[in-house]
């Protein structure tokens, strides 16, 4: 029998929309449904701000089911903030919660060279508009 722990964070209801800016970075949260959050992200993630990211998720992630990152609107990733995903990944499997990655074009390079086996579960693009003829 195996005995671990975890901790466990009470949603802030308070804390649902309020916006925190840590170094070239502001993360924000809201919720889309009862069990669904989606965290916001614009700006660099880098060592000086990648843990504060992980933290944030978790903190507003109490009692949903479902996560949404949004990582559109971000300009840089750096290494440490691949690790930063790859702590909400087992963040999210701690909670029994489901989650997707949106990604831009910055993001997205650098998942596909980092993360080539896909353990982070991106968001397929949506297909190119083609050209009407």
């Amino acid at each position: 029998m195996t005995i671990s722990t975890s901790r466990v964070f009470r949603p802030d209801p308070e804390s649902i929309g309020r916006r925190e800016v840590h170094h070239r970075a502001v993360f924000s949260a809201h919720r889309d449904a009862p069990s669904t959050v989606t965290v916001t992200v614009e700006g660099e993630i880098d060592a000086a701000n990648s843990r504060e990211l992980a933290g944030y998720v978790q903190r507003h992630i109490a009692g949903s089911t479902h996560v949404v990152i949004d990582l559109r609107l971000v300009d840089f990733l750096g290494t440490a903030g691949l690790a930063a995903l790859h702590n909400i990944n087992v963040i999210c499997c701690g909670c029994e919660a489901t989650w997707v990655l949106q990604a831009g074009r910055q993001v997205r390079r650098l998942l596909a060279i980092c993360d080539p086996e896909g353990a982070l579960p991106l968001e397929t693009a949506p297909p190119l508009l083609t050209p009407v003829q």
